[in-house]
């Protein structure tokens, strides 16, 4: 790996083996005006100061945050979205390019995202795009991160997202992002580069923090956990919840009562 991929790579990654934690900001390019994120600086203040290691965004945000980032006392990873759809109806099948490695760079940006379905009508469409962002990618030392989901006709069961991880691994994505499925420990074991757990839709709180758990335990190499965190009627205490799991190995228990889960609730 060229030494520019893996320095930045670092900026995004926890590779102290701690377990990494990204907290995706980008949902507005995707569905407009989302709640809990009415004033994104203030989500990202909050992230930043519990300690995450990187944030997911979309480029008119990073600029707007750029000035935040850098006061930060402590560094923060960025990670560029370069791909983009309109998901107010229906899920799509296929992200258009929006950025690129260049861009990233003049942007300040350590890595890019693209969200890639898998095994979908459109897939070869899907693969020619994350193909050409990964060959410019590679040559500019930019690491990509795959959001690599099985499409409708694939499912959503283990055996279907065993295939979306390993296909966005093969293609060259250097960190892959993907839905949880038990048992996860066979997603883990057939990617050969580190799996990062989405969040996906509004849960409880009890549900989300059990399942980063299990996918910790599972080998998962961390989280990228957006609306379960800044939906949550304490985003801060959420955070600092799932940072508990996955940079200190936290009980459930633990991490439930940092998030201020009653125990009837649990």
């Amino acid at each position: 790996m060229a030494c520019g991929k893996t320095v930045r790579l670092g900026r995004i990654l926890d590779l102290s083996g701690r377990g990494t934690v990204i907290l995706p900001v980008d949902h507005g390019a995707y569905m407009g005006p989302i709640r809990g994120l009415e004033k994104p600086l203030d989500v990202i203040r909050v992230a930043v100061e519990a300690g995450v290691d990187s944030i997911l965004l979309n480029k008119g945000l990073l600029k707007r945050c750029a000035s935040e980032i850098a006061r930060a006392p402590r560094p923060v990873g960025l990670v560029l979205r370069a791909s983009g759809a309109f998901v107010a109806r229906e899920p799509p099948e296929f992200e258009a390019l929006i950025s690129s490695a260049r861009e990233a760079l003049a942007l300040g940006a350590d890595a890019v995202a693209f969200t890639m379905y898998v095994g979908g009508r459109r897939h070869e469409e899907v693969v020619r795009a994350f193909g050409e962002l990964v060959a410019e990618c590679e040559s500019w030392g930019v690491p990509v991160l795959g959001e690599c989901l099985p499409s409708s006709e694939l499912g959503s069961g283990v055996k279907a997202v065993k295939v979306a991880a390993r296909v966005g691994a093969e293609l060259g994505a250097d960190v892959v992002k993907t839905i949880y499925a038990e048992p996860f420990e066979e997603v883990v074991d057939s990617c050969p580069v580190p799996i990062v757990i989405a969040g996906g839709r509004k849960r409880d709180a009890v549900g989300v923090l059990a399942e980063v758990k299990r996918a910790m335990e599972a080998g998962a190499a961390g989280v990228c956990i957006g609306r379960n965190v800044f939906q949550h009627d304490n985003p801060r205490a959420m955070l600092e919840a799932i940072l508990k799991i996955v940079k200190e190995g936290a009980k459930l228990e633990e991490a439930l009562r940092v998030a201020g889960v009653s125990g009837a609730e649990a």
